[in-house]
């Protein structure tokens, strides 16, 4: 068969027997299809159609010499790989979604870009992924058939881009996606709802506790009022991370358990998993810490994320299981599931950087106080670049009472001066006292 439109009409109108005259009919002119046989002209779709029915083909054959059946078949392995994706088979995903990546058909072939674009995400190859979303977000906006929606794609975005580490970007992003969803009458829906809570994580990872506060507040609102557990879930999580970073622990684990109970009702294994991790992280963080509470949640969360092969997801549990163990003071555990943790990483994340601390931290308290502190110091001026200055300064502040024990009274000192400074304390006040001089002023002669 030919390979355009053109030559595809000719070879059929031919094997029919017709002539140019019989398949124009009524339709169009016979010089009409002869200029459609000859490349000089595209028809309409109702023409496409008409010309289609006459000849007994499909629209789609004649349009793209792909015949139903075949489009049928791509559809079937697109639900396959998303199947494969959910049960955790990511490689066998990406495989098949990498066949169907260059599908003729739009649908068929933006489906799966989405596809790999998750995938990438789960492997941590956050440049892959972003990749492919500008190159979905392009078809969303010109229209194209089977492209995903624009607020799931501004989503992945914004979260991607703040795993990665550039929480500006991140932002700058997630806000032009809430004003362009409200613009289109959206606001108020479990779309928005769940932007503006991806949202809200940015500001946070960012320090913008007054940003996130206000609109964490206006989400949680919002997601009461619709009634779904999936938006309320999101909304109580990011409230429970905020709660938490203002030392509200008692109302961090009242959102936190909310969440839960919320997450639990929609069945979203990953979203539960990634919660548990979450809540295992603030019970570590309360005053004692609730190492055996915190330890049930990461074992669960984390056999459903082994089974899903989720590595950036399994980087973050591991990393909470690494400090439980350093809590207990069992640093030989510690450092071993700080080493798996890091062996998920990518380097593309702050995920990294969470993991270089406790692993630097249990090194210390191991006895290897300077290659242990030159790993504390180097991950938390990272989180300073990168603009995290709360996460800076609690490196910091974990970085010295680690030397502290060890009797590094110096070093210790020194990191509560920076961690101070991330926090915006900096001294304004007191001289230095090495370079003030001290003769006494003379007053008259």
């Amino acid at each position: 068969m030919g390979s355009t439109l053109g030559q595809r009409l000719r070879v059929l109108r031919n094997e029919r027997g017709l002539s140019q005259a019989d398949l124009a009919g009524d339709l169009v002119s016979p010089s009409y299809v002869s200029l459609i046989e000859s490349g000089k002209r595209l028809p309409e779709r109702e023409v496409l159609d008409g010309l289609a029915r006459k000849l007994g083909c499909s629209p789609l054959y004649l349009e793209s010499g792909i015949v139903p059946e075949e489009v049928t078949e791509q559809r079937l392995q697109l639900q396959f790989a998303e199947i494969a994706l959910t049960n955790g088979s990511t490689g066998e995903a990406h495989r098949q979604f990498t066949e169907l990546s260059t599908a003729a058909v739009s649908e068929v072939r933006l489906q799966a870009l989405w596809g790999l674009s998750r995938t990438e995400e789960a492997f941590g190859n956050l440049h892959e992924a972003l990749t492919h979303l500008d190159e979905l977000l392009a078809a969303a906006r010109s229209g194209e058939p089977g492209a995903p929606e624009l607020w799931a794609l501004h989503m992945a975005r914004c979260r991607l881009f703040r795993d990665a580490g550039d929480f500006t970007r991140s932002i700058e992003v997630g806000e032009d996606a809430l004003r362009e969803l409200r613009s289109l009458g959206l606001e108020g829906t479990e779309e928005e709802i769940k932007l503006a809570s991806t949202l809200v994580g940015s500001y946070f990872s960012r320090g913008d506790m007054f940003s996130a506060q206000h609109l964490v507040d206006q989400v949680i609102a919002r997601a009461e009022q619709l009634g779904s557990p999936a938006a309320r879930g999101s909304a109580y999580w990011n409230a429970s991370v905020i709660a938490q970073t203002r030392g509200q622990l008692t109302l961090a684990l009242d959102l936190a358990t909310k969440t839960l109970a919320q997450l639990s009702e929609t069945s979203q294994e990953l979203s539960l998993a990634r919660m548990r991790t979450q809540y295992a992280k603030m019970l570590l963080r309360c005053d004692p810490p609730r190492t055996h509470e915190a330890d049930a949640l990461l074992d669960r969360a984390h056999e459903v994320l082994e089974g899903m092969s989720r590595q950036q997801n399994l980087a973050k549990c591991e990393t909470e299981m690494a400090r439980s163990a350093l809590l207990r003071g069992d640093t030989e555990t510690a450092i071993r599931a700080a080493d798996s943790a890091l062996a998920r990483c990518t380097g593309e994340d702050t995920a990294e950087l969470d993991v270089r601390i406790v692993r630097g931290l249990a090194l210390i308290v191991d006895g290897q106080v300077d290659v242990g502190a030159s790993a504390v110091s180097g991950a938390a001026a990272r989180f300073e670049e990168l603009g995290s200055r709360m996460e800076a300064a609690q490196a910091y502040r974990d970085l010295a009472e680690a030397l502290l024990q060890c009797g590094r009274s110096d070093q210790a000192i020194a990191a509560l001066r920076s961690a101070a400074d991330c926090a915006g304390a900096r001294s304004s006040s007191v001289p230095d006292l090495s370079v003030v001089d001290k003769t006494p002023a003379r007053v008259g002669k």
